[in-house]
């Protein structure tokens, strides 16, 4: 059986994969990429078919991954073309992959090429400030979807804040808009004292507050115990690492904010798995914090932190899917670390000798909310390798090493 192409990945070491650098707009870049336009790889030079196994030889270097989803287009045989997920990576200039039937030759031809395809969500509203970056709105296609709310980003820089300051795109989401600035019905995080709140600073110099929900990309230092400043000039630049993963649906976007940072963040959108399958947010969360304060990102990141207080999900739906909780946020049911060395308790399938655990969302009126998509906690701190995809129990998952509020840890990902 041909493997499913419904959840892709992508990672910044791809060919032609945008890069999270210390300017605004690149969250924005990513996003674009990995959401709607895909990522170019590069041509094929021979495509040779066995049965239903096809190798694919490109003219240099691919840099892709085992799982990953490749679109091949320009082959002469249509059944050829379309969208395959790598079954091995032979060389780094040759891959794998399988077909759904037996070629009608072994040997394609046409001016054939490859790519990373987009998850096939839409980006309806958009605007580019002059002074770098800008603002995007992304939605699901996927008409199964009760609700389909917006997931708005303002990624440039706000006239309170310097563009010598930490860089991070603010994040939220909004149940209805018409423009990019215009949006109506539910938002969150949301305060109705002042509803701006998370879309526009305030005040100035290191006393300014600027966002409210924040996914950071570039900071001076790399994660760590110890708080820094958001003020903190940055002085050596250079990309940060991530990994995209998901699906018409959900994804997530794990990644770091400094370039010497192996450990990443978990960031992430879309639909729980459930019966009414609301729409999640996790961002890092500073209310009222100003940029002059010493922070910790992955301390209040829902999905790499245990403290559930200070580090929520933000949600906008009630658990009946009819009235609207403005603001309104979840927080994790057991399991609540993802690095630790011991076996803790909570819902467990056990892979090799590894206990992991699906991540289960409970709302702030202790209703079941879902199961968070694709991601698994693993109860040993890194057993397996980084960004060394793996096949297990029928199953294809890819490992990525994160940072709790304290400590290194690991999340497994189920990618299809």
């Amino acid at each position: 059986m041909v493997a499913s192409t419904d959840i892709k990945f992508y990672v910044h070491t791809n060919n032609n994969a945008p890069q999270l650098t210390n300017s605004f707009g690149c969250m924005i870049n990513v996003l674009d990429a990995c959401l709607i336009n895909g990522v170019f790889i590069g041509a094929i030079s021979s495509l040779t078919i066995s049965g239903k196994v096809a190798t694919a030889t490109f003219n240099g270097p691919h840099n892709l991954l085992t799982f990953q989803v490749i679109k091949i287009t320009g082959a002469n045989q249509s059944e050829l073309n379309g969208e395959h997920r790598i079954t091995a990576v032979v060389s780094s200039d040759t891959i794998m992959f399988e077909l759904s039937q037996d070629s009608s030759v072994t040997t394609a031809t046409g001016l054939i090429s490859a790519s990373l395809p987009p998850l096939g969500w839409e980006k309806p509203f958009s605007s580019v400030n002059v002074n770098g970056g800008g603002k995007a709105a992304y939605r699901s296609t996927d008409q199964t979807l009760l609700n389909k709310p917006f997931l708005r980003i303002v990624d440039e820089l706000d006239p309170v804040y310097s563009s010598t300051y930490s860089k991070y795109a603010k994040v939220g989401i909004v149940e209805n808009l018409s423009d990019i600035d215009t949006f109506t019905g539910a938002q969150a995080p949301y305060s109705a004292a002042s509803p701006d709140k998370n879309w526009v600073g305030s005040g100035s110099g290191s006393s300014a507050i600027n966002g409210w929900a924040k996914w950071y990309y570039s900071r001076s230092v790399v994660m760590s115990s110890s708080s820094s400043l958001d003020s903190a000039v940055r002085t050596v630049d250079g990309p940060a690492k991530y990994v995209v993963i998901g699906s018409g649906v959900f994804f997530y976007i794990l990644n770091a904010h400094h370039h010497n940072d192996e450990n990443k963040l978990v960031y992430g959108f879309g639909a729980l798995d459930s019966e009414n399958r609301n729409a999640f947010l996790s961002a890092s969360i500073f209310d009222n914090t100003l940029v002059g304060a010493n922070i910790r990102p992955a301390y209040q990141t829902p999905l790499t932190s245990t403290i559930s207080s200070l580090s929520l999900v933000e949600m906008i739906k009630s658990f009946n899917h009819e009235s609207i909780r403005v603001g309104g946020c979840s927080t994790l049911a057991l399991p609540v670390s993802a690095s630790s060395a011991t076996v803790r308790s909570g819902s467990s399938d056990v892979f090799t000798n590894i206990v992991a655990s699906p991540v289960y969302c409970v709302d702030s009126n202790n209703y079941f909310r879902g199961k968070f998509p694709s991601i698994n906690y693993l109860y040993k701190n890194r057993p397996y390798q980084n960004l060394v995809p793996f096949y297990e129990n029928g199953k294809m998952y890819l490992p990525v090493n994160i940072y709790t509020e304290t400590t290194n840890g690991q999340v497994l990902m189920e990618v299809g």
